[in-house]
C-alpha cells in the first residue's frame, strides 16, 4: 500500500506491483509506449531482477545489490537501495539527456 500511495503522490501512471514475470510486463509496457529496448533502463537489487536486467538497455544495480546482480549490471550506484540510489539514477539520466 505504501508504494502504491507514493507512486500516486508522485503522479506515476504506470505502476506494477507483485509481478512475477517482469520481462513480459516490461515488454508489454515498452510496446504500448513505443520505446525501443535500447532506450530503457532498469534498476534492480536482487536475483528476481536478473532476467529484466539482462533485457533492458541499461542494467543498473543499487550499491547494496546481490552479488549476482552486481555481476550483471552496466552500472552500480554509489548509494544503496532506500538511501538515495533512485535519486542518483534519476539525476544521472536527466543530466545525460540531450539539450532542448
Amino acid at each position: 500500500d505504501a508504494v502504491a500511495r507514493r507512486m500516486q503522490e508522485l503522479g506515476v501512471q504506470q505502476v506494477f506491483l507483485g509481478i512475477k514475470d517482469k520481462v513480459s510486463t516490461f515488454e508489454k509496457l515498452r510496446s504500448q509506449l513505443n520505446i525501443a529496448t535500447h532506450e530503457t533502463a532498469y534498476v534492480g537489487d536482487d536475483v528476481p531482477d536478473l532476467a529484466l536486467l539482462k533485457t533492458a538497455g541499461i542494467a543498473i544495480g543499487v550499491g547494496n545489490a546481490h552479488a549476482d546482480v552486481v555481476g550483471t549490471c552496466d552500472w552500480i550506484t554509489a548509494n544503496t537501495g532506500g538511501r538515495g540510489a533512485v535519486r542518483e539514477v534519476c539525476d544521472a539520466l536527466l543530466s545525460a539527456r540531450p539539450g532542448p
